[in-house]
């Protein structure tokens, strides 16, 4: 950590992270000193941070390089509410999260981190170091903006939904906000090879899009699984506009353009004509309600992002028709490439 640049004294003077942060660091380590090191050195970044953000609602940090059964282990605090699992999908794994948890009737965040990712942290020379500065910072800006978001909608987290069709475009709205918002607050910490890293992944995610949707549609017809096949189709454009986020965000908390950043991936998405319109639309509605973060009026907020979910399922061969006794029938059919 180069302190030569600020006054360390100020920024930890005025952190919104104290000292005594919950921490927890568990694993192999050659000695209880190596361990330590790292566990005062996540605290100091955190604090750092807690300069930018407002970091009030975090709950605390855990670091354990056995990450899944971490993450399982962290306590919601919702009644009802499964662990947490991580991140995983044929093109990636997650390796930090940051968890909304309910303590003592207050909405807020746990931070979980795999020690492979932040043991960098403790030498600025490890070529890691950067993407562990960077995740630390991602994963803090999301508690920043789970706090922003429990402010404008007390009553959403934690809240079951009833209704199939309302809670899978929800989730893809708060997927897509949540990614976007982290990524767009922590841009100017990230790695110089960030977005064409994500381009390369994003490229591969784009050119099977309609194959694997196809895929998913054919094995229904032999299976009839309804549940097992609308698993797969929103997990292949979900998945896309969800990973997207980060790169979206990313782009513009740096002030720059997709052109700019990932040139073959804006290429492919021009000549994706039916994707096109609902990609720029897409890019669109999160700036709009990146402009008023800290100014949302509820739940509602989220409509634009779920309108343009729900039609990017129609395009991918999936609706959802209400039936009489307020269930769904979920309809699969050809995939709309317009």
């Amino acid at each position: 950590m180069n302190t030569g640049e600020f006054d360390v004294e100020e920024i930890l003077n005025k952190s919104t992270v104290k000292e005594d942060l919950p921490l927890s660091v568990t694993g192999n380590f050659t000695a209880e000193e190596d361990a330590q090191r790292l566990l005062y050195t996540v605290l100091g970044f955190a604090r750092i941070f807690g300069s930018v953000f407002d970091l009030t609602a975090l709950d605390g940090i855990t670091v354990a390089d056995d990450y899944v059964t971490a993450l399982a282990a962290i306590d919601r605090g919702y009644p009802g509410m499964k662990a947490s699992t991580p991140t995983r999908d044929e093109f990636d794994a997650g390796f930090a999260m940051a968890v909304p948890v309910l303590r003592n009737g207050e909405h807020k965040s746990h931070v979980v981190l795999d020690s492979a990712l932040v043991r960098p942290l403790v030498d600025p020379a490890n070529e890691h170091y950067g993407l562990a500065v960077h995740t630390l910072c991602h994963e803090l800006a999301h508690v920043y903006d789970h706090m922003l978001r429990v402010k404008a909608m007390p009553n959403h987290y934690g809240t079951s939904m009833t209704d199939l069709r309302d809670a899978v475009l929800t989730q893809f709205a708060m997927g897509a906000w949540d990614e976007y918002a982290a990524s767009r607050l922590s841009a100017k910490w990230g790695t110089p090879d960030y977005c064409s890293g994500y381009e390369q992944t994003l490229l591969t995610m784009l050119g099977s899009l309609l194959t694997r949707s196809e895929a998913a549609k054919q094995a229904f017809t032999r299976e009839r699984d309804v549940d097992k096949t609308m698993t797969e189709l929103r997990g292949v454009f979900e998945t896309f506009f969800v990973r997207a986020s980060y790169l979206v965000g990313h782009i513009d908390g740096l002030e720059k353009s997709l052109e700019e950043e990932a040139p073959a991936l804006a290429l492919a998405l021009r000549e994706t004509t039916w994707l096109n319109a609902l990609w720029e639309r897409y890019g669109v509605i999160l700036r709009s309600l990146f402009e008023k973060i800290d100014s949302w009026e509820g739940v509602q907020e989220y409509q634009p992002l779920k309108e343009l979910g729900e039609e990017l399922l129609l395009r991918g061969g999936m609706g959802f028709v209400r039936l009489p006794t307020g269930s769904y029938y979920v309809g699969f059919n050809g995939t709309k490439a317009l």
